[in-house]
């Protein structure tokens, strides 16, 4: 019998389109407080849940600064009725003891300290404000060997990165 795990998380409608999605790119472009960082959290914490053994996913501020205070507080929040879930404070991360998967909340302040991890899935938050190879030099190359999925959020903040990524999933570019 598989136990009923409840995590205090309510989709907006817009996100089950996310949700549902099996595409491996995903660009979200919603005005702020739309709740795309609530929903991406929540889509990392599924994930980490139904995973195969060792699965690594990252949540990427624009600082690792903003991703602690942005949403640290969170992903613990919706994580906590999950057993054998553990936190680590120091390296913000979210254990998941029943499969030895793990999310790490990461800064993109500093790129070169990503090279190297492989990665599963990827919330890159405000991506506008991020340096425009962190994606190309470096996290397409962790994502590379395991096929993972990236996901970017953000709200439009004149042509950027963000931008000509929006562009490019839109076909545009």
């Amino acid at each position: 019998m598989q136990k009923i795990i409840t995590i205090p998380y309510r989709q907006r409608n817009w996100a089950r389109a996310l949700h549902d999605s099996s595409k491996r790119w995903n660009v979200l472009v919603c005005h702020r407080r739309a709740g795309k960082t609530t929903a991406c959290i929540n889509h990392l914490i599924r994930d980490a849940v139904r995973w195969k053994a060792g699965g690594r996913f990252a949540y990427i501020a624009p600082t690792y600064k903003q991703a602690k205070a942005i949403a640290w507080d969170m992903a613990k929040l919706y994580s906590q009725n999950i057993p054998g879930v553990t936190t680590n404070e120091s390296e913000l991360r979210l254990d998941f003891q029943h499969n030895s998967t793990r999310i790490q909340l990461l800064g993109a302040d500093n790129p070169d300290s990503l090279r190297g991890i492989g990665l599963d899935g990827v919330v890159f938050d405000e991506y506008s404000q991020q340096p425009s190879s962190i994606f190309s030099e470096v996290v397409s190359k962790c994502l590379a060997d395991r096929l993972g999925y990236a996901i970017w959020i953000g709200t439009p903040k004149g042509k950027n990165e963000f931008y000509k990524i929006y562009k490019q999933s839109v076909g545009d570019g």
